[in-house]
């Protein structure tokens, strides 16, 4: 399946090419309606739909729209979300309410978890930032993390640009990994309220994810989640990412995760 981060990349590139001057700095109201599936059968184009929304003296929105058509002609919606430009990226934050302690002195609560072999995570080697879960209780989690080092020739056509895919997916993780130790279950993204962007985090270093679980139901969970360094400048947050919760998920998520390790190939995230 097309990872989710790998469709806001393309929204974010094509959005930049069409505004020269402007930068990227956050996107709205993301959705995934029905991802894409390389299963032999998934169509053979992708259509991308570009309206201005919204405009000022400091940037502009443009709402985006990844759609395609099916065998019997009718229109597929796949994702949405507004694209939000800027002529300069404003400086990064700082994390309130950071555990210093945690980070700095204390040893993590929790050994890893290794979420990318115990099918909490079905991702390949691109996408595997979690080195540790150092903190996780009802109300959220912290991880610490590696940026991964993927070399140019196997980003793809979804490689690192203003965006990077292989950083930006541990966003989501967090929360299958907070779902899957809270309750044993596999989820997957459906939307995102917000993601704003202050920084890359460059290939290799380290970084850490805070989650703050926002509401919990059997079926869904939404979180806000934070990327930012050790000292708590914020690189990246997503405000009401939601993931679709279900059971049934699991033997899928074991399946992946045995073709990745037999035949040391990579797995998509989600």
């Amino acid at each position: 399946m097309l990872p989710t981060v790998c469709a806001t990349q393309w929204m974010v590139s094509v959005c930049e090419d069409l505004c020269p001057g402007y930068r990227f700095f956050a996107y709205d109201n993301y959705r995934l309606y029905k991802g894409v599936v390389f299963d032999g059968k998934q169509t053979e184009h992708l259509a991308l739909d570009v309206e201005q929304i919204a405009s000022s003296d400091t940037g502009v929105t443009l709402q985006v729209k990844v759609w395609s058509t099916n065998q019997k002609g009718f229109r597929v919606n796949h994702y949405i979300a507004d694209v939000v430009l800027v002529k300069q990226i404003a400086a990064a934050p700082q994390l309130s309410g950071l555990d210093n302690d945690l980070l700095t002195n204390g040893e993590p609560s929790l050994e890893t978890t290794a979420p990318y072999d115990n099918g909490s995570l079905f991702h390949g080697s691109s996408f595997q930032s979690i080195q540790q879960v150092l903190d996780v209780d009802e109300k959220g989690l912290m991880l610490r993390c590696n940026a991964p080092t993927v070399a140019t020739a196997d980003q793809g056509q979804f490689g690192v640009s203003s965006t990077n895919p292989f950083v930006d997916d541990v966003l989501y993780q967090a929360m299958l990994v907070w779902v899957k130790i809270n309750s044993n279950k596999g989820s997957l993204p459906s939307s995102a309220k917000r993601y704003e962007q202050y920084e890359l985090i460059p290939a290799g270093a380290e970084f850490y994810v805070s989650l703050n679980v926002v509401n919990d139901q059997p079926s869904t969970m939404s979180a806000d989640i934070t990327l930012h360094s050790k000292t708590g400048k914020i690189y990246g947050r997503m405000l009401g990412a939601e993931v679709t919760i279900s059971e049934a998920l699991n033997p899928l998520f074991l399946q992946n995760n045995v073709v990745k390790i037999s035949q040391n190939r990579s797995v998509s995230a989600e």
